[in-house]
């Protein structure tokens, strides 16, 4: 449970910034916590989303920023160093979180997960869609993965041509996805079923009990001096480049 509540003062920091080097620092600390999670393999297979995250923000923010001198004009669009500047951090700053999400889901399995959302209140039912979330996700990944990898060997061709053609060579797998996606959905409702899902919350009880133990304390004292410093710092005027809009 440490680790759930931990994650509100880890995503402040990344929040409290605007500046591009301030971002960059939550950034760091965000990527040392993928290293001590072990989750750099999870990380090096979405680094194409968080390029595009960086590259969409700074585009965005450097033509969108309001009542900023423009330096850069072409057309209707215009841009500025601190536009530029300030697109940066947001881009920086979605990494950040990116990566303490990631970091979060690979050191936790899906047992911890609904343990802690329990312990602190979340109705029974939505727990386990959630938890669920953890397990339909990459199984639906992994079939998609399966069904491409059929097709290839049957002489279906992914990698010539442009990218709407070969966009489009990838609707067709759509319809075995969604097939094996529905039938997996029944055999998990008769499961569910057949174990008391729809049990009285006075009967549920827990296969897995969690203590708390030294190492959550501090993690979760450290996660909170992490949050406190952030809004502390922006409070002092650090790390900031544009003023509330």
């Amino acid at each position: 449970m440490a680790k759930l509540l931990a994650l509100t003062p880890l995503f402040i920091a990344p929040l409290a910034f605007n500046d591009p080097w301030w971002a960059l620092a939550t950034l760091v600390v965000s990527f040392a916590l993928v290293l001590i999670a072990g989750a750099l393999p999870n990380l090096k297979r979405i680094w194409g989303l968080g390029a595009i995250l960086l590259a969409m923000s700074t585009l965005l923010w450097a033509l969108m920023l309001p009542d900023r001198e423009p330096v850069w004009r072409l057309g209707p669009l215009y841009a500025s160093p601190l536009s530029v500047a300030y697109g940066v951090a947001m881009g920086l700053r979605l990494n950040a979180m990116l990566m303490l999400g990631v970091a979060y889901v690979s050191c936790t399995r899906p047992e911890e997960f609904t343990w802690s959302l329990r312990r602190v209140g979340v109705p029974a039912t939505m727990t386990l869609a959630l938890s669920l979330t953890f397990r339909l996700v990459p199984m639906l990944a992994g079939t998609a993965q399966t069904v491409t990898q059929a097709q290839m060997a049957r002489g279906l061709d992914f990698r010539s041509g442009g990218p709407l053609a070969r966009i489009g060579r990838y609707v067709p797998l759509m319809v075995p996805v969604l097939a094996y996606a529905m039938r997996s959905a029944d055999d998990l409702t008769r499961a569910l079923e057949s174990r008391g899902a729809g049990a009285a919350a006075s009967a549920r009880t827990e296969y897995y009990e969690y203590r708390w133990t030294a190492a959550d304390t501090v993690l979760l004292v450290l996660a909170l001096a992490y949050g406190v410093a952030a809004i502390w710092l922006r409070a002092s005027g650090y790390g900031e480049i544009v003023g509330r809009m």
